[in-house]
């Protein structure tokens, strides 16, 4: 076959022995070639089935996702405008407070949006670069995790810090940690409205740092787990309009962690939380110093 291995064979018996003529060694040969030929135009024609069949998933996905972009997009610019207007023409000091953190709020929104669209655009190109520095990891998780708490204002749900490498030191791109760590976090408070967020940090059985963000927000059905981690879609586009965001969050975390040589896995149910789990193999600073 095209790739190399052997799939059968042509066998050609006789009732007593004999020798082979190089007539019908050519004649077996030609057949040999027949065989082969028609297996590689299968071979093709099914890569190319494939390959229209998942282009015209993409092509449908991104057409529902620009449909939801558009709305994220002229929403915060609606608030925006609106709110510049009314705050020209306003001398009421309660009433600008209110206008500026609508204004706050849109732009912040919008930010969002257009750092998603260029964190991807960046993987893309190939333009995201690993830059190995020695990290705490324990502290650098329960840093990230300090930035979070004020978005939990009004929600009556602990955001939780388990430190299982207390003063371990690792060589790691604090960047990209950062960047998956506040892209869970974010994911969690969004369908999280009562209970916990629970952000573990600790080692498998094989020594590899193990990530893991477990809260006890909506859930999400198992038939939907492969489809958030695709890019262009969302598990349900009654979740997307409920909640909103751009829906690259996840894809951009599964691209920065396969950078990182890792893997990213979700367990959930519908209605039951979502507990998202990170598998990076770092080295201890001090192990790589030994080895040098």
């Amino acid at each position: 076959t095209t790739s190399g291995k052997i799939i059968g064979a042509l066998c050609c018996m006789s009732e007593c022995p004999r020798e082979w003529t190089q007539q019908e060694i050519k004649i077996l040969e030609g057949m040999a070639h027949c065989v082969d030929d028609i297996i590689r135009a299968r071979t093709s024609a099914l890569e190319e089935l494939k390959l229209r069949t998942d282009l015209q998933e993409v092509m449908a996905a991104r057409s529902g996702y620009m449909a939801h972009v558009s709305h994220e997009i002229r929403t915060p610019l609606t608030g925006i405008f609106g709110s510049v207007n009314l705050l020209k023409a306003s001398s009421n000091e309660e009433q600008s407070q209110k206008l500026m953190e609508i204004l706050d709020l849109s732009v912040n929104k919008l930010l969002d949006f257009v750092n998603d669209v260029l964190d991807l655009a960046k993987l893309d190109a190939g333009h995201f670069e690993i830059v190995q520095e020695d990290i705490d990891l324990g502290m650098l998780v329960r840093e990230t995790v300090c930035e979070y708490h004020g978005l939990l204002e009004g929600k009556p749900v602990e955001l939780l810090v388990e430190d299982e490498l207390v003063g371990s030191t690792y060589s790691a791109d604090r960047s990209a940690i950062q960047t998956i760590l506040q892209n869970l976090i974010g994911n969690a408070i969004k369908f999280t409205d009562h209970g916990a967020i629970t952000v573990t940090v600790d080692e498998d059985s094989y020594g590899q740092v193990k990530l893991e963000v477990s809260d006890t927000g909506i859930g999400i059905a198992p038939e939907h787990h492969e489809k958030i981690f695709k890019e262009f879609e969302q598990a349900e586009d009654t979740t997307a309009r409920a909640f909103g965001g751009t829906g690259l969050g996840m894809p951009i975390v599964k691209r920065i962690v396969e950078r990182l040589d890792g893997k990213i896995s979700v367990k959930s149910q519908l209605g039951e939380g979502a507990t998202f789990s990170v598998l990076i193999p770092l080295q201890l600073a001090d192990q790589r110093e030994v080895a040098a």
